[in-house]
């Protein structure tokens, strides 16, 4: 939109600046010349700005422009828009590195400089660089998409799914686990073997896994498990349930021993309280026969 914009700015005001070298083929300069001594005179003298008849005109021949011609390349919407498009995008200073160089004696010498200005500022620095910006982003994101799948890829199971971290003190590394127990390799060739097996030859299992390959479904795939861990898992619920059981012992032995202690102290305090009974007894008879002595 930018650069039908500015092509249509050019078309209507600035298409005398719309003046660029070309080189002709050598097949075409007798018929280009013809046309081109038509219209060489409006530049032989000095300051003359074209403004008709501007398809086509000579440069003042020299020994190395012999065969260079000026051509007007906004005469039509059409190829203003091809010009704009092409040389102004493919410039690093925009459109008016290609167009003619305007006197600061002209009417539309501010114009011009507006135009070039915001071609450049516009469409070279702020459009282009949000393109650019979107696509490295895009590349970007695809990059970390990437690598993310990798890391999934080295540190968990490609068939059960289980990270490395799973396997950590355990009897099977991850490493063994991804090579013998669940190689997704093999289970290629199983699929590959079913594939190519006659149906009628299948054993139990083997049609069973046909039967979900032709559904489609992945429920035969032990996700989330592995016999490894589930051995591994049995073994520890054994340790676990065996040190239960002699913390459980351990704890009988302990409250047998405070209940031991205990009927003792009871015994014991049983025995001091009887002491002191007989000890009361005794003092209350002295005291009474002590009296009945004073008495007499």
């Amino acid at each position: 939109i930018l650069v039908y914009l500015f092509s249509i700015v050019g078309f209507l005001f600035l298409q005398d600046d719309f003046i660029m070298v070309v080189d002709q083929l050598e097949k075409n300069k007798s018929s280009l010349a013809v046309q081109a001594n038509r219209y060489s005179a409006p530049l032989h003298s000095e300051g003359q700005v074209c403004r008709e008849n501007c398809s086509l005109l000579s440069v003042a021949p020299t020994e190395d422009q012999d065969d260079t011609m000026v051509e007007q390349t906004c005469d039509t919407l059409l190829r203003c828009i091809v010009t704009v498009l092409n040389e102004g995008l493919r410039n690093g200073g925009g459109v008016g590195d290609v167009l003619r160089k305007p006197s600061k004696n002209e009417p539309l010498f501010f114009a011009r400089v507006v135009y070039d200005l915001l071609f450049f500022f516009v469409v070279i620095i702020i459009v282009l660089n949000l393109i650019f910006g979107v696509i490295i982003d895009t590349f970007a994101d695809l990059r970390s998409e990437k690598q993310k799948k990798e890391e999934v890829l080295k540190t968990s199971c490609f068939i059960c799914g289980l990270e490395r971290d799973k396997f950590d003190n355990k009897t099977v590394s991850f490493e063994e686990h991804i090579k013998f127990e669940h190689n997704m390799w093999h289970y290629l060739y199983f699929i590959v073997l079913i594939k190519v097996k006659d149906p009628t030859e299948y054993t139990g299992p083997e049609s069973y896994v046909a039967q979900m390959i032709r559904e489609n479904n992945l429920d035969w795939f032990p996700r989330m498990r592995a016999i490894s861990l589930v051995s591994n898992e049995g073994d520890s619920e054994q340790n676990e349930i065996r040190s239960l059981q002699d913390k459980l012992d351990t704890t009988m032995y302990l409250v047998e021993q405070l209940s031991g202690q205990l009927s003792e102290l009871k015994e014991q305090m049983t025995e001091q309280r009887k002491n002191k009974q007989r000890l009361g007894f005794l003092g209350s008879s002295t005291t009474q026969v002590n009296h009945q002595d004073s008495t007499h």
